[in-house]
């Protein structure tokens, strides 16, 4: 025989009211699952950059200032991300315009003369083009040469 619906006379051991304490522990065990699943990504990182990224203005590095450019840069471009950055070197990984395939390019800023060099194993993508255009114009705000 189903439940009846809630009445005002329901008391404390009707099956309404069960139903209504269990929805009530429910929402509440759920509320505390989220607040704690909140809790573990806040203090793991929860996918934020390195702590060189973050560094305030006076302790950054130039090495660190060119990978927070290249990543920025890279994550305004489709179809570039970046693999590994270590001092003015980095390594792109490149997406074919199908999606089926990727290549790998080499970056490598020298600050005193303010050329990027960049090569990758086709010989120059477009991708790639754009992306070392856009990078050098950055790159050249922050550190004009002859300055």
């Amino acid at each position: 025989m189903p439940d009846q619906p809630h009445t005002p006379e329901d008391g404390e051991d009707t099956p309404t009211a069960w139903r209504r304490a269990t929805n009530v522990a429910k929402t509440v065990a759920v509320g505390a699952f989220a607040v704690g699943a909140l809790a573990l990504l806040g203090r793991f990182g929860g996918g934020k950059p390195l702590a060189t990224d973050e560094a305030p203005a006076w302790e950054r590095t130039p090495e660190a200032e060119f990978a927070a450019i290249v990543r920025e840069v890279a994550a305004g471009r489709d179809g570039i991300e970046v693999a590994s950055i270590n001092g003015f070197h980095a390594e792109l990984r490149i997406r074919s315009r199908s999606g089926r395939s990727h290549g790998y390019a080499d970056l490598y800023y020298d600050v005193e003369a303010g050329h990027l060099e960049a090569g990758d194993m086709y010989g120059g993508t477009a991708r790639l083009r754009g992306f070392v255009r856009e990078l050098e114009e950055r790159l050249a705000e922050v550190w004009p040469v002859g300055a």
